[in-house]
């Protein structure tokens, strides 16, 4: 079992956003990690901000919170929140902004009150925002689900390295072990990173880009029926909501999950048949393997699943995407069947002795 934990960084306006950061705080212990902010030592003077910056180099993710002020200047006219993210930009650490939703309502005591304040933070919002996913907010409970789900895609989608219970290392000969190890892997991800720069990687299909699925028929041992040979077709993310709810796999363990290959094959597209006809599609029905590992990297790639080996296979993310998706519609008026039927056949009834090899 996954037992590692990170250390969060959260970073803002100091007097304005005090709720705020204490919310974002709540979250990240909530998430079993370590938040880390300077609410009882504001930036504000160079070797305060060079502790902070000693901090930030310990942090696995960098937590910023935007709203109606920019902050107060230093001699170089950047405020300590924008030297803040700019040095966790600059060491790599992921960054999630927060950022206020509708800035016009928040109240004159919270806001810029002069032209050159507001020209700060407007060009502040737009270098933090370019070129990374940012969450909105406009009240406390929603700055907490915020945080919530960036924190939780970061870690599935961004791994960083995390914290260990000391009593977890087992030896002096293991934590040896793990330095090297640790070594070895920063000078692979060094050349991945070099490789990713040189290759053009196959572009992820956008969500709504449709997926065809080859159903087959299905029978179980000791059965007189199976299904029948069908081509579906659906969005990627439409397909997500039957995925999640019938991936069979065992975890828990100090390996992490497993996936049950054949059981979810089967399970998966009895669901998918059981969606589009008016039949017990139980057991029935199968994709093939091929189909369930392209569902599985897909989702993957796009993290709402964690890899293979995971404390678990799915983030809290995921879970809300299926849900949604399971409210707004039927999975029968988001299936085509381009071509075959969903029906059952009867077939020769297949002996519990047919499939021994011997």
């Amino acid at each position: 079992m996954d037992e590692k934990r990170y250390q969060v960084f959260i970073s803002s306006t100091f007097e304005d956003l005090k709720e705020e950061r204490r919310a974002v705080q709540d979250v990240v212990i909530s998430a079993r990690d370590f938040p880390v902010q300077m609410e009882s030592f504001p930036a504000a003077d160079e070797n305060q901000f060079d502790f902070i910056k000693s901090l930030i180099d310990q942090c696995d993710y960098y937590i910023l919170i935007i709203a109606g002020r920019y902050g107060s200047p230093g001699s170089d006219g950047l405020s300590y929140t924008h030297k803040e993210f700019r040095y966790a930009v600059s060491k790599g650490v992921p960054v999630l902004v927060m950022l206020h939703g509708d800035l016009k309502k928040i109240e004159v005591g919270r806001s810029e009150a002069s032209e050159e304040g507001r020209a700060k933070l407007e060009a502040f919002i737009d270098e933090a925002q370019k070129g990374r996913l940012r969450k909105s907010w406009t009240t406390l409970d929603g700055l907490k689900l915020a945080v919530r789900e960036a924190l939780d895609n970061a870690k599935a989608t961004k791994p960083r390295i995390g914290w260990v219970r000391g009593d977890a290392i087992a030896s002096l000969e293991a934590l040896e072990e793990l330095n090297t190890l640790r070594k070895e892997n920063a000078e692979l991800r060094k050349a991945m990173g070099v490789l990713e720069i040189e290759l053009d990687l196959p572009p992820i299909p956008a969500p709504a880009e449709p997926i065809i699925i080859q159903l087959l028929p299905n029978q179980s041992r000791g059965s007189s029926v199976s299904g029948s040979a069908a081509k579906i077709s659906a969005a990627w993310i439409d397909v997500f909501p039957l995925f999640q709810s019938n991936l069979s796999f065992d975890g828990g363990g100090y390996d992490g999950f497993y996936v049950d290959i054949d059981r979810s094959c089967v399970a998966i597209g009895s669901a998918i048949a059981g969606a589009l006809g008016s039949i017990d599609a139980t057991e029935r029905f199968k994709i093939n393997k091929e189909t369930l590992n392209r569902l599985m990297n897909y989702y993957i790639e796009t993290g709402l699943m964690n890899p293979v080996g995971s404390e678990v296979p799915f983030t809290e993310f995921a879970a809300k995407v299926a849900r949604r998706h399971s409210i707004n519609g039927a999975p029968s008026k988001v299936f085509a069947i381009d071509s075959g039927a969903i029906e059952l056949r009867f077939v020769k009834k297949m002996s519990s002795d047919e499939d021994l090899p011997f």
